[in-house]
């Protein structure tokens, strides 16, 4: 599959690149300009020499790309979506992005009126209404990925598509060691989800580590890749 991913310079963005490109998946690494895609890229391929990362600019690399991967700070969702919203009709579009300040105390998950939409996820559906908006691996942790590490980790998925999020799910189980997808219904649960990441940087800089989230006690979900 050719997966789109705007963001792949940002930790989680190049981690998910990685493991999507082991899996055997074509890389599109979309950015601003050709000059920054080229960049991006290149460093993708010095970190996993045997990946395939075709660097475009963002409309050409929503167009090339089958599913894309939204991995950006929130602060350009309006900029960066908007020109892409033809190009991702009808596509699966994964929400990556987590809207959080940073305080005296460490990292604050915005809400409310901090945030133009619902949640990163419903602004991203808001601005490319034609596009299947799924929210999935906000929570992995970044350098686990980037080694590609065993991670142990559930991955909470949401959509308001059941086909795209059991894309999602099955894309999860066949490219990141050791992660399940979990269905977790609509996109009314992005908002969750997205700051369920502020908890966790908060636990890792109180605790030390790198958390991922496991869920338990759950009867008929697949088990987790060995």
């Amino acid at each position: 599959m050719k997966i789109a991913i705007f963001g792949g310079t940002g930790d989680l963005g190049r981690g998910l690149a990685i493991n999507f490109a082991a899996a055997g998946h074509e890389i599109v690494v979309g950015s601003r300009s050709q000059e920054r895609a080229d960049q991006a890229a290149a460093t993708l391929k010095e970190a996993f020499p045997e990946g395939s990362f075709t660097p475009l600019e963002n409309v050409e690399a929503a167009e090339a790309g089958e599913l894309a991967v939204v991995s950006i700070p929130h602060e350009g969702i309006e900029a960066t979506i908007p020109p892409m919203a033809e190009a991702l009709a009808g596509k699966v579009v994964v929400s990556v992005v987590n809207a959080m300040r940073w305080g005296k105390t460490g990292a604050i998950a915005l809400q409310g009126d901090e945030l133009p939409a619902s949640s990163c996820a419903h602004q991203i559906q808001d601005l490319a209404p034609e596009a299947k908006v799924v929210v999935a691996y906000n929570n992995l942790p970044a350098a686990g990925l980037q080694h590609q590490e065993h991670l142990g980790a559930d991955v909470l998925v949401c959509g308001k598509s059941k086909d795209a999020r059991q894309q999602v799910i099955e894309l999860t189980s066949s490219s990141i060691p050791g992660t399940r997808g979990l269905d977790c219904g609509p996109l009314a649960n992005a908002l969750i989800i997205e700051g369920m990441t502020a908890v966790i940087i908060q636990l890792n800089k109180r605790y030390g580590g790198e958390a991922a989230l496991r869920i338990e006690g759950l009867e008929n979900a697949p088990d987790r890749p060995v």
